[in-house]
């Protein structure tokens, strides 16, 4: 019996993590060709008010206009990755591919998925995401390493969306306030911030709790611009494009939605 639970541990910590980079890289990889592939779409044309052609519908806090993410919004009816998220303080390799869901299937998958009745980057409101701490990659298992100022990076078809960690803390499972638009305020309305809620299970070797870490976004660049340095470094250290350069061939590892 000792054996047989020594080997669980071994499949669950350290195989069910190849399966889940493995499918990590492979989404990574699409999405960058996805994205490349869609440059010729009039919204990433670039603008003079930075709305890259489409509506506005938010505000950076010095009153800088966001565009809505229409590219991103149409992508989650094909499925697939919707974003890339960089996090420099948990390396400059690490990179989370976002998928729509938060079920067993896609968490599993590696990377983190998207609450669905939470907002998009760039919407009023709470972009909210969960992962994994522990096994199928761990994508999150040094998310309490994260310090108030922190960047946080959101590559999308949409544009490069830039936020700050704002804090840091401990809930309950149940505790689901912290998805709301304005966390911990059901019901209040965002205006125009713009937030992003990092979830994992914690402490680190139990699901008793949930690691909820906020961040508020603070700058956003089109694609027709040059992406933020922390996100070009990344790409160049990873031989992966930014939007409208080549893809190379040696690619290494609404409004109206509500809290969950």
């Amino acid at each position: 019996m000792g054996i047989l639970g020594i080997l669980f541990v071994v499949w669950e910590v350290w195989w069910t993590g190849l399966d889940a980079n493995r499918d990590m890289q492979e989404a990574e990889e699409g999405f960058y060709s996805s994205v490349d592939a869609g440059q010729d779409d009039p919204v990433a044309a670039g603008g003079d008010d930075g709305l890259d052609g489409r509506e506005q519908c938010g505000s950076l806090p010095d009153g800088t206009a966001v565009p809505c993410p229409e590219r991103l919004e149409e992508g989650l009816e094909e499925g697939g990755t919707m974003a890339m998220i960089y996090a420099p303080r948990l390396g400059e390799s690490w990179a989370a591919p976002v998928r729509e869901g938060v079920d067993q299937a896609t968490l599993n998958a590696g990377g983190v998925g998207h609450y669905p009745q939470t907002q998009l980057p760039g919407e009023p409101g709470n972009f909210a995401v969960a992962g994994h701490r522990l096994t199928y990659g761990d994508i999150l298992r040094d998310q309490d390493s994260f310090q108030t100022g922190d960047p946080l990076y959101v590559y999308s078809a949409d544009g490069y969306y830039t936020y700050e960690v704002t804090e840091s803390l401990v809930v309950q499972p149940h505790e689901s306030e912290v998805l709301a638009p304005v966390p911990g305020a059901p019901g209040e309305d965002p205006e125009d911030a713009s937030i992003m809620t990092l979830t994992t299970c914690h402490p680190l070797f139990s699901n008793r709790e949930r690691l909820i870490t906020h961040a508020e976004l603070t700058d956003f660049t089109p694609l027709s611009e040059q992406p933020p340095d922390a996100v070009a470094e990344h790409l160049a250290a990873q031989d992966a494009p930014a939007a409208g350069q080549p893809l190379s061939s040696g690619l290494s590892t609404s409004s109206e939605r509500g809290p969950r």
